[in-house]
């Protein structure tokens, strides 16, 4: 008997085993060797379909045949936030408002000033400038235009050519614009397109820094192997004024602003050329008129 009662015992802990064993698998069916459910597995995980970033950039210059590349600046960004793009290499470039069929229509050029909205992979090559990775598309913003940037490269280039002997042979080259409202960005943008347009790379910096730096000989108040130029905004210390005809009834004052500005480009305390008493306008639509020079010095 006892041993009839044993083997019962037996055979009812060897039924409860298995039926333990059974039930283990049934909960892992269908997990991976992670203990996660495999759909989850497949809605969770990485998508195959490539991201895309689009932020706003001011152009700073339209690139032309000798070189397609335009220069771009970050809208958020500091001195470092420099970009080129070919934007006609673009296939989706379009002007907000039109679309690509009406584009085609147009006799149009992005002009510098504008703000763009550049669409992409989200990658970035770290040069610089940097370039963005795989662009899908360009839309030409119709608000948000200034043209300061191309106003203040234009002083630039038009103080390279006067006395040109002060920069004639330098192979290296500084630009001063931080007495500017540019924003950084800007800034910045605006001394790469100055100095590739003359086979320079710009270095940013005021004065001191250049002879911080051990560029500028700050005893002997020489540049050996360059030049500085700078631009500085004095509309704060003396504002640009405006004499307009009398107004009726209803009628409307113009939206003008200006700015008021000094430029010099120096290579020694003996060899320096000034633009003083500089004036500018800017109409309503964020464009920028030619500057006149109240006078011109050399020392």
């Amino acid at each position: 008997m006892k041993k009839w009662c044993l083997f019962l015992s037996l055979y009812f802990c060897i039924c409860l085993l298995a039926a333990c064993a059974g039930g283990d698998v049934s909960a892992g069916a269908g997990a991976d060797s992670g203990g996660t459910p495999a759909e989850e597995t497949r809605t969770g995980g990485e998508t195959t379909e490539p991201g895309r970033v689009t932020e706003t950039f001011r152009l700073v210059t339209v690139g032309d045949g000798d070189d397609p590349a335009s220069v771009l600046a970050g809208t958020d960004g500091g001195a470092g936030a420099v970009y080129t793009l070919d934007l006609f290499s673009v296939e989706d470039l379009t002007i907000e408002g039109y679309t690509q069929e009406e584009m085609d229509l147009l006799d149009w050029s992005p002009m510098p000033g504008a703000l763009v909205e550049v669409t992409w992979d989200g990658s970035v090559m770290e040069s610089y400038p940097m370039r963005f990775g795989t662009v899908a598309s360009v839309r030409i913003l119709e608000d948000g235009f200034d043209d300061l940037c191309r106003l203040h490269l234009d002083v630039l280039n038009d103080l390279w050519e006067v006395d040109p002997s002060l920069n004639d042979g330098i192979t290296e080259l500084g630009v001063d614009l931080s007495g500017t409202s540019l924003p950084e960005s800007e800034q910045a943008a605006v001394a790469y397109a100055f100095g590739s347009a003359h086979g320079l790379m710009a270095m940013e910096g005021t004065y001191q820094d250049f002879v911080d730096s051990g560029y500028i000989d700050g005893e002997a108040l020489f540049w050996k192997d360059g030049c500085l130029f700078s631009v500085k905004e004095t509309q704060d210390e003396n504002p640009v004024t405006f004499n307009l005809p009398s107004f009726g009834p209803g009628d409307e004052m113009p939206d003008y602003s200006g700015v008021r500005f000094d430029a010099e480009k120096w290579r020694s305390g003996l060899g320096a050329y000034f633009f003083t008493d500089c004036t500018a306008l800017r109409n309503g639509g964020g464009q920028w008129g030619d500057y006149t020079v109240g006078a011109e010095a050399i020392a």
